[in-house]
């Protein structure tokens, strides 16, 4: 009984993550480690990276793995404005902010751009969002990206940021209340409301 009931459980996560299932995902659903293995060998799924598997059928989606394995890690900046919609350049590689002190250098190893912020800002405008191939992640929101963006305006490509920038003007959802908040939150009121005042 209670190995049909892990099974059902297991092809639930399975089928709810399009053919991905992680071994931490089975543990916090209260399935032993033994039996999660058991259901992998069963199955015949595909070792993508540690305690990550794929059904036969599952395309890797790149952004799930990466979340996957590494869950403290938000999508951000380009990678943020693509999975919005923000932009139609392919992030490579894709981004990612994590809290200052974190350290992972598998993380570093798979050349990903990592931005170190500080604690109080890591969860700060964190959203779900769908990958290309839908599934969900979290990603700073679109008026967190813009913070972000602007931060960074002197390292960024001129032509990309007023186009990033144009697009969250042009967005129907955007919300100038959350921009706000942001920006106060994260010291730099003056440097947004210079940023955005000649497209609003």
């Amino acid at each position: 009984m209670k190995i049909a009931r892990h099974t059902e459980t297991l092809e639930r996560l399975l089928d709810e993550g399009n053919g991905v299932i992680t071994a931490s995902d089975a543990l916090r659903e209260g399935v032993p480690k033994d039996s999660f293995y058991r259901y992998v060998r069963s199955r015949g799924l595909k070792r993508q990276s540690q305690g990550i598997y794929l059904s036969a059928d599952a395309l890797p989606d790149e952004f799930a793995i990466l979340q996957a394995r590494y869950p403290k890690a938000v999508f951000s900046h380009d990678t943020a404005l693509f999975l919005h919609g923000m932009s139609e350049r392919e992030p490579i590689p894709l981004s990612v902010s994590v809290e200052s002190g974190y350290n992972s250098p598998s993380l570093r190893n798979r050349g990903v751009r990592i931005y170190y912020v500080r604690p109080e800002w890591h969860g700060l405008g964190v959203c779900e969002v769908k990958t290309p191939d839908g599934n969900a992640v979290g990603a700073y929101d679109k008026e967190r990206t813009v913070c972000d963006l602007i931060r960074k305006r002197a390292s960024a490509d001129v032509t990309e940021f007023n186009q990033a920038m144009r697009a969250w003007a042009k967005s129907r959802d955007r919300n100038l209340a959350r921009l706000s908040e942001y920006a106060r939150k994260m010291n730099m009121e003056s440097r947004v409301w210079d940023a955005i005042g000649v497209l609003l």
